[in-house]
């Protein structure tokens, strides 16, 4: 971290620096988002013909969510007709089958993160993109390392999540201490940092120290234009279409998705009425999680069959449950919303009471109850649900209607580059 030669972090939302902070708030797109919705297919077209070559750069290809939004992102950029490169550390992972073939793909073949410096910049100096944008701490590091070596190359980093809450877990790892070691010194490279969520924004501003860093909100893609055929998909599974309710949990088996949470509530579900559990997902503590089943007599109720496609299995469930500790702007709850599947959450962050509306979309649970989570996993299933009003609010994070707002961020980027350099 800094030392305390970095001014206290302001108490307030508004941009930082001279350029940026002290002339507007954080952008409040999901209002741009709605409003570029609401218009005709004649005029909603994208605002700009400039057509740009766009690098974006991930470690890895793992089946998180931020993983997923980037390669989204990636998609919806070259769908508007844009240059566009996707550079990974290591290419494989669950999200590589995500990747649209519009979108080139660079394997840097690093293996681990931390080596792929010295290739991520021997890449950037052959491709000589208009811009690069990295996401999650570990890439956004070896970006800003990698930009002392490409000075001319104009950057913008996305934050997915609570900066100290993910690094308590990361710091775990060596790898993983050092880069968000590293960050509070390095962020200063970037021209923008976009975080999800205003809660992402403020732990990215408290973890740092720094007021000087360009920060604002910019939501994620999450709807790709193949959703609708995905969600069409046959279910493989025997559960699904039965009599049944089925919930559904879907992301990595990891401590911030609290699967531990979920199945003691779904336990107790179970005492009232008869119900089925699939968790989607992989990670390292599946074995842990399949012996709590067994030690709670649920291994014929539940089911973890890895990484599946989860749009047919968010269509035909009874209800999604996110039960994590911690989140930013959780994309399957989205995902969830746009085939009208209904949901249960837990507090896990600003982000994720606000995809439900406060209880509009959803039902919203404490973290660390059990019997909480129940209550409302087994309410869930006998309430009235507006299915439109969900597929309307998953609407909002379309490609289309995103990659527009990010092509208006990276035009000025660029500019204020070239007129930098033009001094």
């Amino acid at each position: 971290m800094p030392d305390g030669s970095h001014a206290p972090v302001p108490s307030h939302c508004q941009r930082h620096n001279s350029n940026t902070y002290a002339r507007r708030t954080p952008l409040n797109h999901i209002g741009k988002i709605e409003r570029l919705l609401r218009l005709p297919d004649a005029i909603a077209k994208p605002e700009t013909d400039r057509h740009m070559r766009i690098a974006l750069f991930l470690t890895s290809l793992d089946g998180g969510g931020g993983e997923r939004a980037h390669v989204m992102l990636a998609n919806a950029l070259a769908a508007s007709g844009h240059e566009v490169e996707l550079i990974v550390a290591n290419r494989a992972g669950p999200c590589e089958a995500l990747i649209s073939p519009a979108v080139r793909v660079t394997d840097l073949g690093a293996g681990r993160a931390m080596r792929s410096l010295p290739k991520l910049v021997r890449a950037l100096r052959a491709s000589r993109p208009d811009i690069l944008v990295s996401a999650l701490v570990a890439a956004n590091v070896l970006a800003a390392l990698a930009g002392r070596f490409v000075p001319w190359l104009p950057m913008i980093a996305i934050e997915h999540g609570d900066m100290n809450a993910v690094y308590h877990v990361d710091k775990k790892r060596i790898a993983g201490l050092l880069a968000y070691r590293l960050a509070p010194w390095v962020y200063g490279r970037f021209a923008r940092i976009f975080c999800v969520d205003q809660s992402s924004l403020l732990s990215v501003a408290a973890f740092t120290r720094r007021q000087d860093l360009p920060l604002s909100v910019m939501p994620n893609v999450v709807i790709g234009d193949n959703i609708d055929q995905l969600a069409a998909e046959e279910v493989d599974h025997p559960w699904m279409g039965g009599k049944l309710p089925v919930f559904l949990s879907v992301g990595r088996m990891v401590e911030q998705k609290n699967h531990s949470l979920l199945l003691r509530a779904f336990a107790r579900v179970l005492e009232q009425r008869p119900a089925r559990l699939i968790i989607l997902g992989d990670g390292p503590l599946r074995e842990e999680l399949e012996q709590e089943c067994r030690a709670l007599g649920l291994q014929d109720h539940v089911d973890m069959p890895g990484f599946r496609n989860p749009f047919p299995f968010l269509a035909a469930a009874s209800a999604l449950v996110l039960s994590s500790r911690w989140e930013a702007l959780p994309t399957v709850v989205i995902e969830a919303q746009y085939v009208g599947c209904p949901v249960v959450v837990t507090k896990a962050s600003m982000g994720t009471l606000e995809l439900v509306g406060f209880g509009r979309y959803g039902r919203i649970t404490e973290q660390d109850s059990p019997k909480a989570l129940a209550n409302e996993m087994a309410a869930v299933l006998d309430a009235e649900i507006d299915r439109q009003k969900l597929r309307s609010q998953g609407g909002k994070y379309t490609g289309n209607a995103v990659a527009r707002l990010y092509e208006r961020e990276f035009e000025a980027v660029i500019d204020e580059a070239s007129r930098e350099g033009a001094r």
